[in-house]
């Protein structure tokens, strides 16, 4: 298991085991319930989901340049999990600013990046294992038709 210091750590603190692919769902239900109007809720399930996505994305620099061992992505892979994260990011980037504009969100809107990011979380994951999992075509497709 790959160990990770973080940042706000002390140097004589111990090492933390570095996060694994449950964690980031195991952060969106745990922080989900801070806020207490259905806005704010909303709002705390996109911050929760923008954090795991970081989270889940993290390694992505290292697998696409071919310096995770084991993990050899295809050209055809990489374009497809870079689509994938792109149409995750993007969503998350547009409510975002909606929040940040003083605008209301829709739970239609996190609902549908709720759905993005957890196909998201399936194909990094199936790709980094070897495989091909259809949620990677489903969040790409995503991406190009503008659901």
């Amino acid at each position: 298991m790959t160990r990770i210091r973080i940042a706000t750590q002390r140097p004589d603190m111990p090492i933390l085991p570095k996060p694994g692919p449950v964690l980031p769902m195991l952060m969106l239900c745990g922080l989900a319930a801070c806020a207490s109007s259905a806005q704010g809720k909303l709002k705390q399930s996109v911050y929760d989901i923008d954090s795991a996505y970081h989270v889940a994305a993290e390694p992505m620099p290292d697998v696409m340049a071919g310096k995770m061992p084991g993990v050899t992505l295809t050209d055809a892979e990489k374009t497809l999990v870079k689509s994938a994260s792109q149409s995750v990011f993007n969503e998350i980037t547009s409510l975002e600013t909606s929040i940040e504009g003083g605008k209301s969100i829709t739970a239609t809107a996190v609902s549908a990046l709720e759905t993005d990011f957890a196909s998201f979380e399936v194909c990094w994951t199936g790709v980094k294992a070897g495989q091909q999992p259809s949620a990677c075509a489903d969040i790409a497709t995503t991406t190009t038709t503008g659901n």
